[in-house]
């Protein structure tokens, strides 16, 4: 069963961290204050919806701090943003911009 968390995943081998997260979502009813519906898992890699029942097994979990810096890495190095294109950083030289 999925966990709310921050973590970072591989959209393919080789390819570079994409941080993604996981929350639950409730319906609070505004009168009692209660559950109006079931809670239900969310899930958000490289910005975009997916399934948490899915993924949750190929997600590694990281810090807050380190979700947001890996955000900024992918917005300051290009090479960060292909995320579904591998990347050896080890090879080449990058800098960011």
């Amino acid at each position: 069963m999925p966990e709310a968390g921050w973590y970072k995943t591989r959209l393919v081998k080789g390819g570079p961290w994409a941080p993604a997260r996981i929350w639950i979502e409730r319906e609070i009813d505004p009168e009692t204050g209660e559950l109006a519906n079931d809670e239900r898992f969310r899930c958000e890699i490289d910005g975009m919806a997916k399934s948490a029942e899915t993924w949750w097994l190929h997600l590694t979990p990281i810090s807050r701090l380190e979700h947001e810096e890996l955000l900024n890495m992918r917005a300051s190095i290009p090479e960060m943003a292909a995320t579904k294109a591998a990347i050896d950083l080890t090879t080449t030289i990058v800098r960011p911009t």
